[in-house]
């Protein structure tokens, strides 16, 4: 099995990295067999990051558009080096890789794999509002061969489904792993994925 599929072919630094450990991702290469180009209309930044962009800004909306653009700019992702973490992103699939029959052009999707292993290219920032986590934007972005996504479902609104796909995987581990009887603790139940994650363990 090719680690491509894995997206290893895009790290640039380092080299033969996984892409979520790379500094910085290729974005510009053409596209390499199973991947598609998918045309991003919104990103919807993890809590823990966000959180961090607005302590830094002082919630200063110019500020933060700066601080994610050199983000993106620098590292070819939406990878902030402070938290470590990322989000996810809705966008419009334009264009299949070598191989790849699926999705159809067009489709929208919902990128079930974090920011921080997804190359990404930002245009522009069209709208951010320092009190939301989710941001309209111009960009696209390269999902690999094995990256999961999520057709977004036309009865329920798109700022919906980047909340609640965003940590999805969290309450789907929490139903794995928890037991009738068990004593669960979750730390940083505040937010969407610890909230999910609580109504889980009930």
């Amino acid at each position: 099995m090719t680690l491509d599929r894995f997206g290893v072919h895009r790290s640039i630094t380092p080299e033969g990295a996984l892409p979520q450990q790379a500094e910085r991702l290729d974005t510009t290469s053409p596209l390499a067999e199973g991947e598609m180009l998918v045309d991003v209309d919104y990103l919807n930044i993890d809590s823990a990051s966000w959180h961090q962009l607005r302590s830094a800004t002082n919630s200063d909306e110019r500020a933060m558009r700066e601080m994610i653009e050199e983000i993106v700019w620098s590292r070819g992702k939406m990878h902030n080096p402070v938290t470590g973490s990322g989000g996810m992103f809705v966008g419009t699939v334009a264009r299949l890789g070598p191989g790849r029959e699926s999705p159809p052009v067009g489709t929208r999707i919902a990128s079930l794999v974090s920011l921080t292993l997804t190359p990404l290219r930002l245009h522009e920032i069209v709208e951010l509002d320092a009190a939301s986590e989710q941001i309209r934007i111009k960009g696209d972005a390269i999902l690999f061969e094995s990256s999961n996504y999520a057709v977004v479902p036309d009865d329920i609104p798109e700022q919906v489904v980047l909340g609640i796909l965003d940590v999805c995987g969290a309450p789907a581990w929490a139903h794995r792993v928890i037991e009738p009887g068990s004593n669960v603790v979750v730390i940083g139940a505040g937010g969407k994925s610890g909230m999910l994650v609580c109504a889980q363990a009930i």
